[in-house]
Order: structure tokens, then sequence, then C-alpha cells
């Protein structure tokens, strides 16, 4: 999931999201959830000023996820078409 975090008195953490897959292989099939809410490529951009304040923007794109959810059905990924289709995807 896109989120920005300033840890107390440290490091800036930044996770942009997925960048067009919100799914990943678990061969050990724990329980697992990925729920961006929507099917979007998403990427991130991190300014920091010369005082050291930190802007950061995060970006969605819209691509043909239809498309890309199809290839992933016809590649016998039907985890990897609902993902990309929907923007979420869960094993339980």
């Amino acid at each position: 999931q896109p989120r920005m975090l300033q840890l107390d008195g440290g490091p800036l953490v930044l996770n942009p999201g997925s960048v067009g897959c919100p799914a990943y292989d678990d061969s050990a099939n724990s329980a697992h959830v990925s729920e961006v809410g929507t099917p979007h490529a998403r990427y991130a951009i991190a300014t920091i000023t010369a005082a050291g304040a930190i802007a950061v923007d995060l970006l969605a794109v819209i691509y043909d996820h239809k498309a890309a959810a199809a290839r992933a059905g016809a590649n016998g990924r039907p985890e990897w078409a609902h993902a990309l289709a929907k923007g979420f995807h869960a094993i339980s």
C-alpha cells in the first residue's frame, strides 16, 4: 500500500505501492492481503530542499490494466489477473 512514514528521530520510509502487479508469489501459502484498491501503477517523487525539508508526491498512472489482467489469466495466473483487474489480492 502506498505509505509515507517519518520515523521518530530517523529516516523517512516511503513505499509508493506496486508498479503494476499488486500481487506476489507465496509458495508457503501463508495468509496475506495486498490491497491498493485500484489497479493503477504507482510511483513516488521525493524532493529534498537545501534546508532539509522533504516533500513527497505519491502518484498513480493509468494504464491498460484490463489487457494486463487478460494476459495474466491467459498465462495461467488467475490470482494476478484478479489483482491487476481490481487492485485487491488475498490468500487466506
